[in-house]
């Protein structure tokens, strides 16, 4: 690929991270709401930082109990998935499929992604400005949610885009305080992190590429790579 297109791919992905990132922490906002008025749920409600780890179930188990996931559970709207406009299906549940590793589609359905995009395009019907959901099953409503809210993303340049690693480190270079402006006037901002930002903004030492997103204008840093 050449420079053009590495562009043009990188802010496809970070676009597709970030309405995944807004869409937790909304989902996270409306729950925690509903918690407080639900006397069966518990009174703990997520933090900030184990919202951000949503979309996986292990780690729901982790932040509040099983009592707690089955009213969120109970919750999820579903609904979301039977009409989806043109451009999210294609950005999220088309083109997103690759925001995750192949690893991350055989741990949690035991099959690969081409598998999962087949049941997804089995299943919806393009019609005019949407994708109709014409045939559900529990397995594609587990995908969907799945592919909708988990936060577990592959790095945003990979061995398929980009084979050596000295190159990757260049491309993260040039990726270096790069702005991507979002629809609702928020900005994601991409920064190669110095050592001190392991600590001060809990990423991992070997991070090259991070970014920080802005759902609901509060700031959220992720690694990119």
């Amino acid at each position: 690929m050449n420079a053009d297109d590495i562009a043009a791919l990188v802010r496809r992905r970070i676009e597709s991270r970030y309405r995944r990132i807004v869409f937790v922490h909304e989902e996270l906002e409306r729950i925690n709401a509903l918690a407080k008025f639900e006397p069966s749920a518990k009174q703990r409600v997520p933090s900030q930082q184990e919202g951000e780890a949503a979309g996986k179930s292990s780690a729901i188990e982790k932040l509040s109990g099983r009592s707690f996931e089955d009213f969120v559970f109970s919750r999820i709207n579903f609904s979301v998935y039977k009409k989806i406009d043109v451009e999210e299906f294609q950005l999220l549940f088309r083109d997103g499929l690759h925001d995750y590793d192949e690893s991350f589609y055989l741990k949690i359905f035991s099959i690969g992604r081409a598998e999962v995009w087949r049941t997804i395009n089995e299943c919806y019907v393009k019609a005019g400005p949407f994708y109709l959901c014409k045939k559900s099953s529990p397995l594609l409503l587990s995908i969907m949610r799945t592919v909708h809210t988990s936060l577990e993303f592959a790095p945003l340049l990979g061995s398929d885009d980009i084979a050596d690693k000295n190159d990757l480190k260049a491309v993260a270079g040039v990726l270096d305080g790069l702005v991507v402006k979002h629809d609702d006037g928020m900005e994601t901002k991409l920064f190669i992190p110095k050592p001190e930002d392991s600590n001060n903004l809990n990423i991992p030492a070997k991070a090259i590429l991070c970014g920080t997103f802005n759902p609901l204008g509060k700031a959220c840093t992720i690694m990119l790579m």
